[in-house]
């Protein structure tokens, strides 16, 4: 056999080492918080700062920094594409090619966070010099991580090679095949499983907990129908120590507030792209994309008085270091427009409403209408009447996670999950439900498939 081995191969799966990193993210490095494999584990503090990187890796833009769920808005109807980027207008029109860099620069991303979390998994249990307890949470952590990526690339791909070992050269081990999304939702239940066994019960949301292992596996539980599972799941997060916030503003513009669960954190050494992307040149962004222009219905799907639509949508009245941010555009990951807002990867506003769906579809209606009430209320809207129907209640439920989630990477996922995304966004075409596997893998992977409809 002819194996073929570039640059570009190895660093979309991220298999070789902690450090590396595709040609193409040259504009965009990843993070560089992590060293190479030959320099770790070799202790403690070696485990450690190959975790480290694993955290450090979804800081890219190309992870949750930006176009991880971003695109889950942009896919959907709740962000325009206004700016000049070709690649980001063929994901806003359903028109998106094998190559774009785009897709393949966020498969790259999240295989290349996966195999730093692999080599955590493998490596750390041989690390001398600390005890069984403090190496089984540093391996609950990866193990949280894993998963999350994970439940991204089926989400957006589908089928996916499930790659759970570290890749140590460059040989035919690289040919992975495509698992079953069935099978890889079963791995990111038993990471998740197995971290809630070792990691802390609180700690803040900078860091994996196992709370915030128990809510993943409640959004896995929903996303897979197992509604039963899933109010227990969620039930068992809510008992903990998070709150509400008073203020949706501040639920999701402030860091790591009470009701955070788990949070990506940036600075100012490792910055976001939201506000370079999302706000306008006045306020020092490009405009690339808005919640207001062709394609984005989110400002008009607000009830009147509703909290939330000033929180993420300026008004002309939010100034940014003095400077008024236009009307219509984001303001949700954006404050103080330098790239340090966090990303709210999950917070419990998300868990009361996974339970409100759950309890709908088992038919517990007056449950479902109390959680979609806590949620309502914090917004400043009426509650919904106890005399809804199932179908009456799954519809508000539906309008309420989007508003609530906003540019938050739910609203594409939410649509094909529950199956409404072609009636809702007028897809004709079913094969545009799932992003074309990366031309460079089946270029290079014999024993890759691509997703129906893409050439």
């Amino acid at each position: 056999m002819n194996i073929r081995f570039n640059i570009s191969t190895l660093a979309v799966l991220g298999l070789l080492s902690l450090g590396a990193s595709s040609c193409s993210d040259f504009l965009e490095p990843e993070p560089r918080n992590q060293v190479d494999r030959s320099q770790v584990f070799t202790d403690l503090e070696g485990a450690r700062a190959a975790l480290n990187g694993t955290y450090g890796n979804l800081l890219s833009a190309n992870n949750t920094g930006l176009r991880v769920p971003i695109f889950a808005d942009m896919l959907a109807d709740n962000l325009a594409h206004t700016g000049t980027f070709p690649s980001f207008s063929q994901i806003k029109n359903l028109a998106i090619l094998p190559d774009n860099a785009e897709v393949t620069n966020m498969w790259s991303s999240l295989y290349s966070t996966i195999n730093r979390a692999n080599n955590v998994i493998a490596y750390t249990p041989a690390v001398g010099g600390a005890s069984d307890e403090v190496k089984g949470q540093l391996i609950g952590e990866a193990q949280f991580l894993r998963a999350l990526c994970y439940f991204y690339l089926v989400n957006y791909w589908g089928d996916v090679p499930l790659v759970t070992t570290p890749t140590t050269t460059p040989d035919n081990t690289l040919f992975v095949a495509r698992n079953p999304k069935a099978a890889v939702y079963d791995q990111m239940v038993a990471d998740l499983t197995a971290a809630e066994g070792v990691l802390p019960a609180s700690g803040g949301p900078a860091r994996a907990t196992k709370l915030a292992a128990t809510a993943l596996k409640a959004r896995i539980a929903l996303y897979r129908q197992d509604y039963a599972e899933a109010v227990r799941l969620t039930d068992l997060v809510r008992a903990g120590s998070y709150q509400l916030n008073a203020s949706y503003r501040a639920a999701v513009a402030s860091e790591n507030p009470t009701e955070s669960i788990f949070e990506v954190q940036f600075d100012a050494q490792n910055q976001s792209s939201y506000a370079f992307f999302m706000l306008p040149g006045t306020n020092g962004g490009r405009n690339e994309m808005s919640p207001t222009g062709p394609g984005s219905t989110l400002p008009t799907a607000y009830e009147a008085g509703d909290a939330r639509r000033n929180a993420t949508i300026s008004d002309g009245t939010f100034t940014l270091n003095g400077r008024a941010v236009a009307t219509g555009n984001n303001i949700k990951y954006v404050d103080p427009g330098n790239g340090t807002d966090n990303f709210k990867a999950i917070r419990l506003a998300e868990i009361i409403l996974i339970s409100a769906e759950a309890k709908a579809r088992l038919n517990d209606l007056a449950g479902a209408i109390t959680d979609l009430n806590r949620i309502r209320t914090r917004a400043g809207l009426a509650e919904v009447p106890a005399t809804l129907d199932q179908a009456q209640i799954l519809e508000q439920i539906e309008k309420d996670r989007r508003l609530e989630l906003a540019l938050e990477g739910h609203r594409w996922f939410d649509l094909i999950r529950t199956g409404r995304a072609q009636a809702v966004l007028d897809i004709t075409d079913v094969n545009r439900l799932l992003l074309p596997i990366p031309f460079r893998e089946t270029l290079n992977n014999p024993n890759i498939t691509q997703n129906p409809g893409y050439n």
